[in-house]
């Protein structure tokens, strides 16, 4: 203990002798005050702590047999679809060799079912989807095959024991929401292509918001979240219908659109306060016609088979005048096969308007620029046409999208339709909401 007692009053007097600014030190004191007596305790621990017993242990090898574990095998019963490009100078015959299906699979998928030879043509860039058994047998094969009239009609072929039928009887589709939530990284369109956003889609958001914001102008952190209708069969998209709802945030700024739809199919966008997202155009194209035909997929009572429209039908009697619904200029006039005498209208640079099975022309030619309300054409049913319309188009950068996100005039709601149009809003908004301050990609992959 007295030696103890020798080393603490050497301390101390070493402690006197530090530097000042040391000294004033709290901090430093208190680590030092703390430390003595943990220090002193160790020390007496040290002295006085019994020493442990020199026990013996014996190391001994033991050896047990356990039972052997059963584990059962179970084969997958799931199937899963995969996409292929057509890419120039294939066709049926050439993709489904890359595919790895035997040459007389694919003499039958040619030769023997009762789909004419026109359908199974092939055009650069389009999607075939096919799907595989668990047993990596390819099983089905369906595609849209454009048959230049303004619709695209459904192949859709089966395998049946070592045959392959073609399916044109009604079959069963199902429409399902779609909702996607995008966190910009890079560039807009980028991430809305990683989270499987169909091109039409991205396409009709980008015209949609372009009177507020630029979507290719997004920087990183910024977002987008969207809901839209997705037609699917046999668990595959087939494509897609209206926006329902979107939302774009960019440097703190939300700008929103909802859909409401007209009883006629035609419908358009709004902001939360009920007011037109776009201006549109200035008229519609045939006056106040009914809509016979909307955008979107659809099944044929008389091909009996699954047609996507890619425009608007306008049912009108022949001669009624079709006229420019915003000033642009003719790019195209002449006969254009399925689609009869056909008008095709550039209004900037990523969009046209296409007007087909016309009866007859206006006085317009090429490069002649037309302004809202001029005469283009009269109603019509030439080329492939089961009667008198007019096929009204809006392509986007070359791809159709529904006109009514961009090229309908815009109509103020009446209080009426404005309190409907805020139920619906309420609804939508309540998804949307749902990720708005998540910082991640969320894509719901039906």
């Amino acid at each position: 203990m007295k030696h103890n007692t020798r080393k603490l009053s050497t301390l101390i007097t070493r402690m006197r002798r530090l530097p000042q600014a040391w000294r004033q030190k709290p901090i430093r004191w208190s680590v030092l005050a703390i430390a003595i007596p943990v220090s002193s305790i160790m020390t007496a621990y040290a002295v006085t702590a019994p020493q442990p017993e020199n026990n013996t242990y014996t190391a001994r090898k033991v050896v047990e047999n356990l039972p052997q574990i059963a584990l059962e095998s179970q084969v997958s019963n799931s199937s899963f679809w995969r996409e292929e490009v057509v890419q120039s100078g294939d066709n049926l015959t050439s993709i489904l060799t890359r595919l790895g299906v035997a040459d007389r699979h694919i003499q039958n998928v040619i030769k023997d079912n009762n789909i004419s030879a026109r359908l199974l043509r092939l055009k650069p860039n389009q999607t075939i989807s096919v799907r595989v058994n668990p047993q990596g047998d390819l099983t089905d094969i369906q595609f849209f095959n454009d048959d230049e009239n303004g619709d695209n009609n459904l192949v859709a072929l089966r395998k049946s024991g070592q045959e392959w039928l073609a399916d044109i009887g009604e079959v069963e589709t199902e429409t399902l929401s779609t909702f996607k939530a995008v966190v910009i990284r890079t560039s807009a369109r980028g991430a809305l292509a990683r989270a499987r956003v169909p091109v039409e889609v991205r396409e009709s958001l980008s015209e949609l918001f372009s009177d507020k914001v630029d979507i290719n102008q997004l920087q990183d952190g910024d977002t987008i979240r969207l809901l839209y209708n997705s037609l699917y069969f046999r668990g595959q998209e087939l494509g897609t219908g209206e926006i329902l709802g979107a939302e774009i945030t960019h440097k703190g700024q939300v700008y929103q659109a909802y859909y409401f739809g007209d009883e006629d199919g035609s419908g358009q966008y709004y902001d939360a306060a009920g007011q037109p997202v776009k201006k549109g155009f200035e008229s519609r194209p045939v006056g106040n016609a009914r809509v016979s035909s909307p955008f979107g997929v659809r099944f044929h009572p008389i091909l009996r088979t699954i047609k996507m429209h890619t425009g608007i039908d306008y049912a009108a009697p022949t001669g009624t005048p079709i006229v420019a619904p915003s000033e642009g200029v003719v790019e195209e006039t002449g006969y254009k096969g399925g689609y009869g005498h056909t008008i095709v209208l550039r209004h900037n640079g990523n969009m046209q308007t296409l007007y087909a099975h016309m009866s007859n022309y206006g006085r317009f030619g090429v490069g002649s620029r037309v302004k809202a309300g001029d005469v283009i054409g009269y109603v019509g049913s030439t080329g492939r046409s089961t009667g008198p319309h007019l096929h009204y188009e809006v392509r986007i950068n070359g791809q159709p999208v529904n006109p009514v996100t961009v090229a309908i005039p815009s109509k103020k709601l009446n209080a009426q339709e404005l309190a409907q149009f805020k139920k619906e809003q309420h609804n939508l908004d309540n998804i949307l909401a749902t990720v708005r301050d998540l910082p991640i990609t969320v894509a719901q992959l039906d």
